[in-house]
């Protein structure tokens, strides 16, 4: 998986960004549906939090 750091002036990261490909391949794998309703939000939060710590694990915390 090819992932790509967005960050601020300040090098603080503010986001990832992933090939469609790679989003369509952990929609499938984690059974995330986007027409769910709104308060699924934590669900895809902590889904897309686990994919991210398999790929790089431990990497970017502290």
């Amino acid at each position: 998986m090819d992932i790509k750091y967005l960050s601020d002036e300040k090098g603080k990261i503010t986001g990832v960004f992933i090939s469609i490909e790679d989003w369509e391949r952990l929609q499938k794998e984690y059974n995330i549906d986007l027409k769910a309703a709104a308060d699924s939000g934590a669900k895809l939060q902590q889904s897309l939090t686990e994919a991210m710590k398999k790929v790089k694990p431990e990497e970017n915390e502290g």
